[in-house]
């Protein structure tokens, strides 16, 4: 009947019709009507044909309200219908593709076989029509709905959303790349999906996105819009370990877009990409974002970089990397040292307002377990310690000012800033709160130090530091470090050189300032005199000995010390035992040792030493009393060419004596007895405290 109305074209009756099957079989109640109603309507678009499209009101519509009906043979005629009605309307259909799409994409995960095929057979064909007509296709539309439904969890409607979005970014005319920040969340979602096939599918959507936004010029806030979202899923994703994939990914697309030319775009956000990298330990993205704050800072006149980052963004970056700090891992935390180190390097300027926050934090840093994280800690504060930094008065300050009597007087150190006093005076307390820390660490701590920033300036600073000590107990075991250090460490090769010369009047203030903090450990004392060839003191010292109560501890430091006496350090102190008229006080300072040890293999070892000197004197004697009305230098010429080598290093040695003239030794002596006295009250109140308790 239909077929012999068009031929007359009373397009009005099959009207009529439409919105019979429509209205009173389709929407019906009963199930067999509504079945019936559809195929009457399939029955009807294809009488029609070219013109269904008049009726297209009466046809698509009735039929997508049966997709989501109860009865499951309901729902498979709807789609077959529709199928039919699609293949004679095609683009026509597109007006009602987001309804078509949103019930489809519920349609493909229905129970039942029939109606998922179904509904698979009308999927395919409307792909077609919109790979045909792609220029009518309303891309705008339709993006809010995929947005809406793309955070789905169901499997089969994840791979049917895969499946239109690579069809759509695969069609040139429809620019799918530009819509990419919208969907790319839900596409993160899907691809921390448990099926493998599904991952496999995003994986390879991701990968095809990816070389589109290489190929293609790209508007810089659409890489700020993805860009915040890769940072946040690669954060959220390294809470859970079965994302890797989406951390992975996350992280991939984040290198690329460093390796893009957006740097003003991806720099604002430092901070996240900081987090987001710290947290997986990605050291490539990781190097490649050092390398781009380095490569945007700018130098200035004094050849300082210069980034124009905002505050609140070093702020933001600074946070995280404290954070990182104190709760990340051991190679997050090191990742997060060095780019404070980084960071203070290319931008101290802005991050000086930042050092006392950041204090605190890396002074927790020295106790950890390795070297490398502390080591970058002594860097920091090196770089801290030289920089233009102004003083805020902080927390920080609340450490030093309870104890003004340890501030060192640093007039001498002119070259830093108060933040090296400062260090210093905090690195002394935590020693002192922390032994275990003094004891593993405190060498290497202090030798770093040396190596990093001057050793004299570090060795000055700690005694005027100590000199005022408290509690004498810690003055004397950090005495015994600092000598151990001073007596054989490379790294102070130069300042060994200048105490052992004392050639100038500051050479002579630096022996003053150490020997009143030496003088908390009598045995360190004495090497610091032999280091200085300060023979005559040392033998005063010796001799006060007898004075002390000789405890073990006492031994085992004399024992040290004829060990370093052996050593090359000390080779011009064993040559100056050839000169037994001049340097009678040394010999007897080394005698003097030798009566305190026990019959050790130090004791021995000294024993040895002394003897071979007598043994050169009988051969001497004689020689020297025939020369002593001779000048000193035709007595050298006289003797053979290694006795005259050796007397010429002696008298060299005689003329660099005039700076040691001005050093009062007797005052120095006096202060000696003082601070042992010190330790004699502190011993006599720690045994009186253990009697009592």
């Amino acid at each position: 009947m239909v077929r012999e109305l068009m031929v007359i074209q009373n397009y009005e009756q099959i009207e009529r019709i439409c919105r019979i099957l429509s209205e009173h079989f389709v929407l019906s109640q009963n199930g067999n009507f509504r079945r019936g109603g559809l195929i009457g309507i399939a029955a009807l678009a294809i009488a029609t044909g070219k013109e269904a499209q008049r009726f297209r009101q009466y046809l698509v519509p009735p039929v997508l309200q049966c997709f989501l009906d109860n009865d499951p043979k309901v729902r498979y005629y709807a789609c077959e219908s529709l199928y039919n009605i699609a293949k004679v309307l095609r683009t026509v259909t597109l007006a009602y593709f987001n309804e078509i799409f949103d019930c489809l994409s519920k349609l493909v995960a229905d129970m039942e076989p029939t109606v998922k095929s179904g509904a698979e057979l009308l999927d395919r064909l409307l792909k077609d029509i919109v790979t045909e007509t792609c220029t009518q296709f309303e891309l705008v539309a339709f993006i809010p709905l995929l947005r809406d439904r793309i955070y789905v969890r169901n499997a089969f409607t994840r791979q049917f959303l895969i499946s239109w979005i690579s069809l759509l970014t695969s069609v040139p005319e429809l620019d799918m790349i530009q819509y990419l920040p919208e969907i790319l969340d839900g596409l993160f979602h899907i691809l921390g999906d448990p099926n493998p096939e599904i991952r496999k599918a995003c994986e390879i959507l991701f990968s095809e996105f990816l070389l589109i936004l290489k190929a293609s010029t790209i508007q810089p806030s659409m890489f700020e819009d993805m860009t915040r979202i890769l940072i946040q899923n690669c954060q959220s994703a390294a809470v859970a370990p079965k994302d890797a994939l989406i951390q992975y990914t996350s992280l991939h697309w984040l290198r690329e877009f460093l390796n893009m030319n957006y740097h003003e775009v991806l720099l604002p956000h430092s901070a996240g990409l900081l987090a987001a990298v710290l947290s997986c330990t990605a050291k490539e993205i990781n190097h490649i974002l050092r390398q781009l704050i380095k490569s945007e800072s700018s130098k200035n006149e004094q050849g300082e970089y210069c980034l124009n980052l905002p505050e609140p963004t070093i702020s933001k970056m600074v946070e995280v990397l404290k954070t990182q700090i104190q709760l990340g891992a051991s190679q997050s935390r090191i990742i997060a040292l060095q780019w404070i180190h980084h960071l203070f390097e290319c931008l101290h300027d802005k991050m000086n307002p930042h050092i006392d926050i950041l204090f605190p934090v890396l002074f927790r840093v020295l106790s950890d377990s390795t070297d490398e994280a502390v080591l970058l800690v002594l860097q920091i504060f090196a770089i801290i310690s030289i920089s233009n930094a102004p003083v805020v008065v902080t927390t920080l300050d609340t450490i030093t000012s309870s104890a003004p009597e340890l501030l060192p007087n640093t007039n001498s150190i002119q070259k830093y800033n108060d933040y090296f006093t400062k260090f210093i005076i905090v690195l002394m307390d935590l020693f002192r709160t922390d032994r275990a820390l003094l004891e593993t660490r405190g060498s290497f701590i202090i030798r770093q130090l040396c190596m990093l920033l001057c050793a004299e300036d570090i060795y000055r600073t700690l005694s005027e530091t100590l000199s005022n000590e408290p509690d004498v107990q810690f003055a004397s075991t950090m005495v015994k470090i600092l000598s151990s250090i001073l007596l054989t460490s490379t790294e102070l090769h130069e300042l060994r050189v200048k105490l052992k010369n004392l050639q100038t009047n500051d050479s002579a203030t630096l022996f003053v300032c150490l020997y009143k903090t030496w003088c908390h450990n009598p045995v360190a004392t004495v090497a610091l005199c032999l280091l200085s060839q300060n023979y005559d003191h040392a033998c005063t010292l010796v001799q006060l000995f007898s004075n002390m109560e000789v405890t073990v501890d006492f031994l085992i430091e004399i024992d040290k010390l004829v060990q370093l006496i052996e050593s090359p350090i000390f080779t011009y102190l064993r040559l100056a035992l050839l000169d037994v008229e001049n340097h009678q006080t040394l010999i007897r300072a080394l005698c003097g040792l030798l009566m305190l040890l026990p019959q050790t293999d130090a004791f021995h070892t000294l024993r040895r030493r002394l003897e071979c000197v007598p043994t050169f004197i009988d051969r001497l004697t004689t020689s020297q009393r025939k020369m002593n009305s001779l000048p000193l230098n035709s007595m050298i010429d006289s003797l053979p060419s290694s006795e005259s080598t050796t007397l010429n290093a002696l008298a060299l040695t005689k003329t660099n004596s005039s700076s040691r003239n001005q050093i009062n030794f007797q005052e120095l002596n006096d202060y000696y007895v003082s601070v042992q006295s010190k330790h004699v009250e502190s011993k006599r109140q720690r045994y009186l405290y253990r009697t009592e308790s």
